[in-house]
């Protein structure tokens, strides 16, 4: 698990789609457990993924002022688990440092990433980023029974 994840890290740093492309399972779920925000909730599919969440984000940013995923560190890794910690380093186009943090819990299976699960400073990403933006309308909001779902029970 640690190699896809390393690997995941590794297309996001460098901007690498196809090699992002290749690492995310057709059944991919990215959720974010907060509520009333940019991105919140549980955002569904593949496709949605590349075509919506991505860049709600990167239409954001000048790739040449920023690096996601700077550095990272895994934290722990289980069977189809693996937790870690991942932070950004340059500036939104608003101007503003967007050094964020984020927590992510990655599920993997068939070599892919099937779930992951992003925490970040939403209070950061809506002021650096997404200013007055229309929130990205979830495929289901945020509650604990969404874990069940996705097979963290």
């Amino acid at each position: 698990m640690k190699q896809i994840v390393d690997s995941f890290y590794n297309a996001i740093k460098s901007g690498d789609n196809e090699m992002l492309w290749s690492l995310i399972h057709d059944d991919f779920t990215l959720l974010c457990p907060t509520r009333d925000h940019i991105l919140s909730g549980m955002y569904q599919g593949k496709s949605r993924f590349f075509e919506e969440v991505l860049p709600q984000v990167f239409s954001c940013v000048d790739p040449e002022k920023i690096v996601f995923c700077n550095d990272y560190r895994i934290l722990c890794e289980g069977k189809d688990t693996v937790v870690a910690l991942a932070v950004n380093k340059g500036r939104a186009r608003s101007g503003e440092f967007y050094d964020q943090a984020y927590l992510h819990v990655f599920k993997c299976t068939e070599g892919q990433v099937l779930t992951l699960i992003e925490g970040f400073d939403t209070a950061l990403a809506n002021r650096a980023l997404w200013g007055g933006s229309e929130a990205l309308p979830a495929d289901e909001d945020f509650s604990i029974a969404c874990l069940d779902a996705l097979g963290f029970v």
